[in-house]
């Protein structure tokens, strides 16, 4: 998704005649449309630090997010064959996880074993992918206590990393309890543009069914970065307590002041 907006971004004609007010409606809108991703927060961020510089200075500032974003992938690859196991519990869908995974079985037979994760089900495209290279077991959310203890390393993607934890599609808390209860190397993989210095939204919906009745539902959930061994970035593999050393930068107060 970073990619994609930052190339969007950059494609717009006549990028040059944006005034400022206008950088930072964008900023504004793109940031409050998806309140729970770190990259866009920080790619709104960014244009809004930069604004009173001018277009010339955030079309610099972007381009160069863009290609950190790019090489990041690769740079994470070379970590994949660190990551110890044979059989993964994975939740939801990634495609730097899918990428992880895909280099780990270059080196040694896998089984992967993937959570459906409603309510979107993110997680059923994500096994039909896995099974291009590797065996993979598809299961119910509320089975991933029953299973989990079949695995060797829960590995997990993320939306954002912020000072109180690790963000991400809801039923990755209880994935990584999971872990824990049965002694599992718990790894996050993501690129450092997930690395967010103010606790963002946690996107929990419900509406009114009758007048008794409330349907609950929620989309992303926040795990402890305690209930992890490894956070692997692009510029290496660390600790939690050594990547919230690494969550910091100056915020907007117009895009975040609370």
């Amino acid at each position: 998704m970073a990619v994609k907006t930052l190339r969007d971004i950059l494609s717009v004609e006549n990028l040059e005649t944006v005034t400022a007010s206008e950088w930072k409606e964008f900023a504004l809108g793109i940031h409050h449309g998806k309140p729970c991703m770190a990259p866009i927060f920080n790619i709104a961020n960014m244009i809004m630090i930069y604004n009173q510089e001018g277009t010339a200075a955030i079309v610099k500032v972007l381009k160069k997010m863009l290609s950190q974003e790019e090489q990041s992938l690769e740079m994470l690859k070379k970590s994949a064959r660190s990551i110890e196991g044979e059989v993964f519990l994975t939740t939801t869908y990634s495609s730097t996880v899918l990428k992880m995974l895909s280099e780990i079985a270059k080196t040694r037979e896998i089984k992967v074993i993937a959570t459906e994760s409603a309510p979107g089900k993110e997680g059923r495209l994500f096994a039909n992918l896995v099974a291009g290279f590797a065996n993979c077991k598809l299961i119910h959310d509320s089975t991933v206590f029953s299973v989990a203890s079949e695995a060797d390393c829960f590995l997990t993607g993320a939306d954002s990393i912020i000072p109180k934890g690790v963000v991400n599609k809801v039923g990755t808390r209880t994935a990584a309890e999971a872990a824990r209860v049965y002694g599992l190397e718990s790894c996050v993989v993501c690129s450092t543009l997930k690395l967010c210095p103010v606790n963002l939204s946690d996107m929990i919906v419900s509406r009114e069914i009758t007048g008794r009745l409330e349907e609950y539902n929620q989309i992303f959930d926040l795990s402890s970065l305690n209930l992890f061994q490894k956070v692997i970035t692009e510029l290496g593999t660390f600790t939690p307590n050594d990547i919230l050393k690494n969550i910091s930068g100056k915020v907007s107060k117009e895009l975040y002041n609370e």
